[in-house]
């Protein structure tokens, strides 16, 4: 990360966070009904886009188009930078799109800068509560003002582990589902919360102690990632290479409080290599 500075990523910080504040208070105070919109179903109706999506992704992709660095984001692609190649901001503009359509749980915009395979920024605004949540390996983390770190927990019995059934999971596939259940149950506690931002969130600030999941996507987790990273945390991402613009398949990834014998092999036999 010897391309930008200490200065340079507080300075990126201050400006994800006050866009991210900005617009997603400007979209609460909207109300906009049409929002909830659907526009298009996906994965054979399992993955849901919103008007929302749109709407926000708009207002993000305008904030740091200044910046002169690429963006990927979750419903435009990949848009080039004009300079930093080696930096690349990723939007997930609302993730947790069917807990927002159906008033389910946390939706978040996510917001995250990397450089090349290394994170340097996550931010996230969680549109329930409004609260802001960011953080990366050089600045901590923090949720408003205030620090956060990971868990301490060492017991894999009494740890807790966020996951999920993204939409790419193979649910008709019997033997992946038998050994996603043995990675479930080899867990004291188990939650789904629809959102691997918020998931990450919970690692980040020591509510939950391990997350993992396979078959996401990079722009789902790219902010939580980062965010674990300055709270102490540490995780393991196959399947994404942006040295070599590799970011647009699904990927495996697995963070966790560093207290835990936890690695992406944990989905080996789900994958058919084990």
């Amino acid at each position: 990360m010897a391309s930008i500075t200490i200065n340079d990523v507080h300075g990126f910080a201050i400006l994800v966070t006050e866009l991210v504040e900005k617009v997603g208070k400007k979209f609460i105070r909207a109300n906009n009904a049409a929002a909830k919109n659907v526009t298009d179903l996906q994965i054979g109706g399992r993955e849901i886009k919103l008007e929302a999506d749109t709407m926000l992704e708009k207002e993000l992709i305008k904030g740091l188009s200044h910046t002169g660095i690429a963006i990927l984001s979750e419903e435009t692609g990949f848009i080039p930078g004009k300079s930093l190649p080696q930096l690349l901001w990723v939007i997930d503009p609302l993730d947790g799109s069917y807990n927002f359509s159906r008033n389910l749980g946390p939706s978040m915009i996510s917001v995250a800068l990397w450089d090349e395979n290394e994170p340097v920024l996550g931010v996230l605004f969680n549109l329930v509560t409004k609260q802001m949540i960011f953080g990366g390996p050089q600045i901590g983390a923090h949720v408003g003002k205030n620090p956060v770190t990971v868990s301490d927990r060492k017991d894999r019995g009494q740890a807790t582990l966020v996951t999920g059934f993204p939409s790419r999971f193979p649910i008709s596939d019997a033997k992946a589902v038998a050994s996603f259940a043995e990675i479930l149950t080899s867990f004291g506690k188990v939650r789904m919360i629809g959102s691997a931002c918020a998931s990450l969130a919970l690692v980040a600030t020591g509510s939950a102690d391990v997350y993992a999941e396979h078959n996401i996507m990079f722009w789902d987790i790219a902010a939580g990632l980062a965010i674990v990273n300055g709270a102490g945390g540490t995780f393991e991402l196959e399947g994404v290479n942006l040295s070599e613009g590799v970011f647009s398949e699904p990927c495996t990834v697995v963070a966790s409080n560093n207290k835990f014998d936890v690695s992406v092999t944990m989905f080996d036999k789900m994958r058919g290599i084990a």
